[in-house]
């Protein structure tokens, strides 16, 4: 067995020792070049009359069909769908204004249980609810043909700025009115 191993590892050796041959490449060969080159005009095809293109194939028109059908199909949905959100958005500032009215009549009357269970401290009851200045979505449609995905801005204590408004121009009458008289 340790004379096969030895046999084995001397024929390693010596294969291990010996290389391939190499294959040697030629040099490229170098063209002549005259001292004053003469500067080469390419060959030019002879001009050949023109053709008027081929229809496009049955294929490729049905294809341009059908992507002009799904293109203007697609257009129809994007406009129904921003005017679904514009409504959507006017829908949900109503509900908004109508949720401050019902916590401005809840508000009232938990106030006034307060203060009738509570009669003898003087705490400061607080409102059933607070408002912040609120965005609601919008789309436009831009003169350029894009559509804008955007937001306004809803101000739910407008009315009350307005009725307060109102309520001081109609003193300011009544109190000219009865200096007048």
């Amino acid at each position: 067995m340790k004379t096969l191993q030895a046999g084995l590892q001397f024929l390693r050796s010596q294969f291990m020792q010996r290389q391939p041959p190499r294959v040697l490449k030629k040099p490229p060969r170098r063209r002549y070049r005259s001292p004053n080159p003469v500067p080469r005009k390419a060959i030019k095809a002879p001009p050949q009359p023109v053709k008027s293109q081929p229809p496009l194939s049955f294929e490729l028109e049905s294809s341009v069909r059908m992507l002009q059908q799904r293109t203007k199909d697609g257009w129809r949905r994007l406009e129904s769908q921003a005017s679904h959100i514009n409504r959507l958005s006017t829908e949900l500032e109503a509900a908004l204004l109508e949720l401050k009215a019902i916590a401005s009549q809840v508000n009232t009357d938990w106030k006034t249980l307060q203060k009738m269970q509570h009669s003898s401290t003087q705490a400061i009851i607080p409102n059933v609810c607070e408002y912040q200045i609120t965005k609601l979505p919008l789309v436009q449609y831009k003169p350029s043909g894009v559509f804008l995905l955007t937001s306004r801005s809803v101000d739910l204590c407008k009315a009350e700025r307005e009725a307060t408004v109102l309520a001081q121009v109609l003193r300011r009458r009544t109190r000219r009115k009865r200096l007048k008289r």
